[in-house]
C-alpha cells in the first residue's frame, strides 16, 4: 500500500474517539495568523572602471575628486535555498529518496523544514528532485506540493490559512448544525488551490460533527467560515465551542503527589473542631480546583476524610479524585520516587518517559524514569475500560483498552472519521495534539467538552488542549522542528503508556 493510501485509511482509525457533546459556547477569536519568512536576495557591488591612460603631462595641483558615476545595475544572484516549504496538506517526508519509500513524517501548509544541503539528492519516478531534510528523511520538491522558494505567491497565500502550531488550539472550532461545504462562494476571490487541498469525501457535514476554520469572510450578505481544507462553511450553521482552559500541574518541590482534583461541582472543606470532630465549613473548593495531601486520613463511620495541605482543611475522600501512583515500580523495574526535583534530561539517548492512566478514576501521571513530573485529569471511555486480550477481536465500543503500549505516531492535528453505512460519516475536524498508541486509540486534545475526570470519550484518552499540547511535546520521540507529524521507527525511543482501571 502506498504512503498516501495507507494514510488515508488511517484517517478512519478513531472509531473509538467519537465523543459526546457538552459545554458548547461561543469562542473568542485567536491572534492573527503568522506568514512564512521571505528570503532576501543577495547582490554584489561591481568594481569601478579605472578608465584608459592619457598622454604624460606636467602634474597640476590636485583637484577635488569628481563625483563617482552611478554603478551599473546588475542582476541579483539567486538565493541559495535553505528550506523546503509545504504547499499541500501533506508533504511526505520519506525514509529514502523514492516516491514509495516508507513515510516517517510530513509537513503541512505554511510549514517548512531546513535542508541538509541545497543540492538535490536525486530524481526518482514522478519526482523531479528529492532533497535531504533535517534531521532525517527526504522530501520530493515538485513546485506544486512543495517548493524551495519562500516568496512563492501561492505559498504566501496558503500561509494565511496555516494552523497556529504554537497555540493549544491551532484552529477555531465549532459544532456542525448540519451543513454543506462549498468549494467557491460568489463574491469571494479564492485562488485555484493546489491539487488535493480539499477533502471532497465529506462535503456534507452531519449535525454534531465538528468544523475547524482559520478566518471569517463576508460575501453575498452572509458570513462564511474558511475551513481548514479551504472550503467554505456558512457561519450560521456552526455553533462555536467554548475553549477549555483547565490544565494539570507540573510536579516538583512545591507541587507533589499525592494530590486531589475536584470534578463535576464545588466541594466543601472540613475542619477539626475543639471536640476533635470533623465539621463542614462554608468554604469550598471549586470545580477543577486541586490541593495537595499530607498523607493523613480519618475514618468516621463509613466515611474517609483526607487531610490537605490547605491551612488544615480536610476533604471527604469520595468528593475528590485522588492522584497517586498505583504502581510501585516503573516499567524498567526501578522504584518510583515521590517528591524532589525532576531528574535532569540525559545528554543523549532515551529519557525513559512513561505515562500512567487510571481510566475509571480519570487521571494521568507523566513520569521521567522513576519520578512523576506532571499530573492531570483526563476523560477516558464513557463505557469504561477493558482488556483487549479478554474481549478479542475488538474492545467494546466507547471503552478504553487496558494494558501497556507505546507511542508510535504523532500529529499536530488529525481529522478523525467514524464511517457510517446509511448516513454521513461522523467527523472530528483537526483534532489537536494526537498521539497514537494502539489500534484505533489515541491520546488527544478534546475541544468539544470540559468534563475532565469523567468518562466522556469513545475510547480514546481526552486531555484539555493545554495539557495535550504539553504532553505532545514532552513524549518521545519528539516531532522535529517544522514537521507536522512523525512516525516512530524501530530506532526511535518511544514513551510507554500504561493504562489500568
Amino acid at each position: 500500500m502506498s504512503g498516501r493510501s495507507w494514510f488515508a485509511a488511517l484517517g478512519a482509525l478513531c472509531l473509538a474517539c467519537t465523543p459526546s457533546r457538552h459545554d458548547a459556547g461561543s469562542g473568542a477569536d485567536p491572534a492573527g495568523r503568522a506568514g512564512v519568512a521571505v528570503a532576501e536576495p543577495s547582490s554584489e557591488r561591481p568594481a569601478a572602471d579605472p578608465g584608459a591612460a592619457g598622454p604624460i603631462v606636467t602634474p597640476e595641483p590636485p583637484k577635488a575628486p569628481a563625483a563617482a558615476a552611478p554603478l551599473a545595475a546588475v542582476e541579483a544572484a539567486p538565493a541559495v535555498p535553505s528550506r523546503v516549504y509545504a504547499k499541500s496538506r501533506e508533504v511526505w517526508i520519506r525514509s529514502a529518496p523514492r516516491p514509495k519509500a516508507q513515510w516517517i513524517g510530513y509537513l503541512s501548509i505554511g510549514g517548512s523544514v531546513r535542508l541538509k544541503s541545497p543540492e538535490p539528492v536525486r530524481a526518482s519516478g514522478d519526482c523531479p528532485a528529492f532533497y535531504a531534510v533535517e534531521p532525517r528523511g527526504y522530501v520530493c520538491v515538485d513546485g506544486e506540493r512543495a517548493t524551495l522558494d519562500a516568496a512563492d505567491p501561492m505559498l504566501k497565500t496558503l500561509s494565511e490559512h496555516a494552523p497556529l502550531v504554537d497555540q493549544p488550539l491551532p484552529y477555531r472550532y465549532g459544532e456542525s448544525l448540519g451543513l454543506k461545504r462549498l468549494l467557491n462562494v460568489e463574491g469571494i476571490d479564492a485562488p485555484a488551490w493546489p491539487a488535493g487541498m480539499h477533502d471532497l469525501r465529506h462535503m456534507q457535514v452531519r449535525p454534531r460533527s465538528s468544523v475547524a476554520w482559520t478566518k471569517e469572510v463576508e460575501a453575498g450578505g452572509a458570513t462564511w467560515l474558511w475551513a481548514s481544507d479551504l472550503t467554505f462553511v456558512p457561519k450560521d450553521k456552526v455553533k462555536p465551542y467554548e475553549p477549555a482552559t483547565f490544565e494539570g500541574v507540573h510536579l516538583g518541590a512545591d507541587e507533589r503527589l499525592p494530590l486531589v482534583f475536584f470534578r463535576r461541582k464545588p466541594r466543601p472543606k472540613y475542619r477539626l473542631t475543639e471536640e476533635n470532630q470533623l465539621a463542614k465549613t462554608d468554604a469550598v473548593w471549586e470545580r477543577l480546583d486541586r490541593v495537595g495531601l499530607t498523607g493523613k486520613s480519618r475514618q468516621v463511620g463509613k466515611l474517609t476524610y483526607l487531610e490537605t495541605r490547605d491551612d488544615g482543611h480536610w476533604v471527604l475522600e469520595r468528593d475528590a479524585v485522588v492522584i497517586k501512583p498505583r504502581k510501585s515500580k516503573n516499567p524498567w523495574g526501578r522504584r518510583i520516587q515521590l517528591g524532589g526535583a525532576a531528574p535532569a534530561a540525559p545528554a543523549e539517548g532515551p529519557r525513559n518517559t512513561w505515562i500512567e492512566i487510571a481510566a475509571l478514576e480519570g487521571w494521568l501521571i507523566a513520569y521521567e524514569d522513576d519520578r512523576p513530573v506532571f499530573a492531570t485529569l483526563i476523560s477516558a471511555g464513557r463505557n469504561g475500560a477493558d482488556d483487549p486480550e479478554s474481549v478479542e477481536p475488538f474492545v467494546p465500543p466507547s471503552t478504553t483498552p487496558l494494558g501497556q503500549y507505546r507511542i508510535n505516531r504523532k500529529w499536530v492535528t488529525k481529522t478523525l472519521i467514524t464511517p457510517h453505512v446509511d448516513e454521513d460519516d461522523w467527523i472530528e475536524a483537526e483534532v489537536p495534539w494526537s498521539q497514537h498508541f494502539f489500534s484505533k486509540y489515541l491520546l488527544h486534545a478534546a475541544y468539544w467538552h470540559n468534563n475532565w475526570g469523567d468518562g466522556q470519550s469513545g475510547g480514546c484518552v481526552n486531555l484539555s488542549p493545554v495539557d495535550a499540547k504539553w504532553l505532545f511535546h514532552w513524549t518521545e520521540p519528539p516531532v522535529p522542528e517544522g514537521w507536522y507529524a512523525v512516525q516512530v521507527t524501530r530506532k526511535d525511543p518511544s514513551t510507554r503508556v500504561v493504562i489500568h482501571r
